[in-house]
């Protein structure tokens, strides 16, 4: 995977986790002292780009270790009994056909960019909602934003749950059909010209 495509990826997910996290804030502080004209100009892109990035970094580690310890291990087993058996098996697409691992690379990013908005979607639903009840409850659409912002949010959390568990199998399955495709390393050495 190239450093542009892990910098999106990173980028994807660190955007769900800011607005979750700015809605929180606005939530404790309000937002009447936010500047909007300051806040999308030129000069507050790399800040902004910044905090994003940095926590698409965090929250892609703390999704990852969220789903492996819920729902990891039990999809993993579907294909390989040891969690080491599956990690040699990488290894070996990874060292004997960069197009193999080139291709489960693509399919890991989609994974974890559904893994990350899997669980930003839930944690967004439940700051829409504290930012609603608590900022703009005496607004008459206020119940209309909660209820429609929770179902859109729960919604996606659950589609992009749903996309990354079919993601994940797939993945167990490519990498099993993989390494009937690679060369046994000792029938390899075997067709080696001595000379």
């Amino acid at each position: 995977m190239s450093t542009t495509n892990l910098f999106a990826e990173l980028i994807v997910i660190g955007t769900g986790a800011i607005t979750w996290v700015m809605l929180l804030i606005l939530s404790i502080f309000g937002y009447q002292w936010v500047p909007l004209e300051r806040l999308f100009s030129i000069s507050a892109l790399v800040p902004i780009l910044s905090s994003v990035y940095v926590l698409g970094i965090i929250f892609d580690r703390i999704s990852d270790t969220v789903f492996e310890k819920w729902w990891g291990d039990g999809l993993r087993r579907v294909w390989f009994k040891e969690k080491k058996q599956y990690h040699n098996a990488r290894l070996r697409i990874l060292f004997r056909s960069e197009r193999l691992w080139n291709l489960l690379e693509y399919g890991r990013s989609r994974l974890r960019i559904c893994r990350g908005w899997a669980l930003n979607s839930v944690l967004i639903a439940i700051s829409i909602n504290i930012f609603v009840w608590t900022r703009l409850y005496e607004q008459p659409f206020a119940m209309t934003l909660s209820v429609s912002g929770t179902l859109a949010m729960l919604l996606l959390a659950l589609s992009s749950w749903y996309a990354w568990r079919k993601l994940t199998l797939t993945e167990y399955r490519k990498i099993q059909e993989q390494l009937t495709l690679l060369p046994d390393s000792s029938s390899e050495e075997q067709t080696k010209d001595p000379l």
